[in-house]
């Protein structure tokens, strides 16, 4: 069994908005291609955010069902641009429900799966992120309350981890699943990075990075964690290998 992730899928939604101007020449199909060339039904897939340019619910069947039906059984975190998503995790879950490989999501919980147990929330751009390419698909301006909301929410999902791990009658492998660079290619620490290394996952898997701005995330080991930034054109269309057991 094999875990990936990939972030950024930017969907188009009934909203039919197409990802051409940024250069993703007939996107999603290639995704596509190599997703269902490299993932296994029994595999597990996470989606780190942005996945669908959906505003609202109704808006994002379509893009739901492409994931659907693509190989691997699928957990879903939240991006900055997923406003159909919502604030009510048993709205999230119905919505859902027809949907049989969308088995988890991260909305201040843990989700176990097979042998790796993953937490993690959307976070936000934090005060030592280095500036940007503005635009559409930059960054987001930092902000106080959203960096502290998210710490929250980033906290409660690893509490509740350990407590999926402590009721395991089998020992979890910890994976944190996040849309924001948790830290940036400075290395600075964040409101983010310090819990996520206190918690020690095996890897730690973000997105929202894109053209110029994937070289200000960082990737490769610190603090004892490996981040992988698996925003869609970072991981070059196809779904990043996380771990395998």
């Amino acid at each position: 069994m094999r875990l990936f992730g990939i972030g950024d899928t930017h969907l188009p939604s009934t909203r039919n908005k197409d990802m051409h101007r940024f250069g993703w020449n007939e996107h999603p199909l290639p995704l596509q291609r190599a997703w269902d060339e490299r993932v296994a039904p029994e595999d597990v897939v996470i989606v780190a955010g942005d996945i669908s340019w959906a505003t609202r619910a109704h808006e994002v069947m379509d893009d739901l069902a492409w994931l659907d039906a693509r190989p691997g059984r699928k957990v879903l975190v939240r991006g900055n641009h997923d406003y159909w998503w919502g604030d009510s995790a048993s709205k999230l879950r119905k919505l859902l429900e027809p949907f049989r490989t969308l088995e988890g999501f991260l909305h201040n919980n843990a989700v176990v799966m097979g042998p790796w147990v993953i937490a993690g929330s959307r976070l936000w751009t934090a005060p030592e992120a280095p500036p940007m390419p503005g635009g559409e698909m930059g960054d987001e301006a930092a902000d106080t309350g959203y960096v502290e909301r998210e710490t929250r929410r980033l906290t409660a999902s690893m509490e509740d981890a350990k407590k999926k791990e402590a009721a395991s009658a089998t020992p979890l492998v910890r994976v944190v699943a996040v849309h924001f660079p948790p830290v940036y290619a400075n290395e600075k620490a964040t409101a983010f990075s310090e819990p996520i290394e206190a918690f020690q996952p095996k890897v730690c898997v973000y997105g929202h990075l894109h053209a110029g701005g994937i070289a200000a995330g960082f990737t490769g080991e610190r603090g004892g964690v490996r981040y992988v930034l698996a925003s869609c054109d970072a991981a070059g269309f196809a779904p990043m290998l996380l771990d395998e057991v």
